[in-house]
């Protein structure tokens, strides 16, 4: 942390709202796109987003000021979206096996796009034709592939830093990393390869 944040985590632990709204404001549209590219659900993004602000608040004192701020938010955030993902899948089994309809949103490929330019601000880095049909072809990777692809090479973040977010090693991102790039790669130029659990190529 710089000796700016590290002035407004004191002003928060001692309980400045205000200060805790100045620390997180640098992350917010960071942490709205992580959550959107990993759901593909705009509304689930914004409350994903909003309820690992809230967390990062609750639990602000278990942060260690010696360690990078943005990383321990943006682990809160992809945990949420981890849990929102589990809830969907069982969710998706339970009507695969009662026969019933799902009565909340879900992943639509289709209409990515489209919510991805009514969530995010015109000059945000989704707005080029490319990174909108990178974020369609996300649907293609894996989760840990999706998790390492959106962190090491949508928002910046490094081999280390990806790893420590993730909770993962440094090889794992590696190996991950590569995979997902492939299928990128693959998906842009139009190659057939099929979405997780569809069967076939993933």
């Amino acid at each position: 942390m710089d000796e700016r944040e590290k002035e407004l985590l004191d002003k928060a632990l001692a309980g400045d709202g205000s200060a805790f709204e100045e620390l997180v404001w640098p992350y917010r549209q960071s942490l709205l796109h992580l959550s959107f590219r990993m759901t593909g659900n705009r509304e689930e993004a914004m409350d994903i987003t909003q309820e690992a602000l809230l967390k990062s608040f609750r639990y602000l004192r278990r942060f260690e000021p010696e360690k990078s701020f943005r990383n321990w938010l943006f682990q809160i955030a992809a945990n949420e979206c981890r849990d929102f993902l589990k809830k969907t899948r069982k969710e998706k089994k339970y009507r695969l096996q009662t026969g019933t309809r799902s009565k909340s949103p879900q992943l639509d490929p289709e209409n990515i796009k489209a919510q991805a330019e009514a969530v995010f601000e015109p000059a945000s880095v989704l707005n080029s034709e490319l990174k909108l049909d990178v974020n369609k072809c996300l649907q293609y990777l894996g989760p840990k592939e999706r998790e390492v692809f959106i962190l090491r090479d949508l928002d910046g973040f490094n081999i280390k830093e990806t790893a420590s977010t993730l909770g993962l090693s440094a090889i794992s991102v590696r190996v991950n990393l590569s995979s997902a790039r492939k299928k990128i790669r693959q998906a842009i130029e139009g190659e057939r390869i099929q979405a997780p659990g569809r069967g076939g190529k993933t």
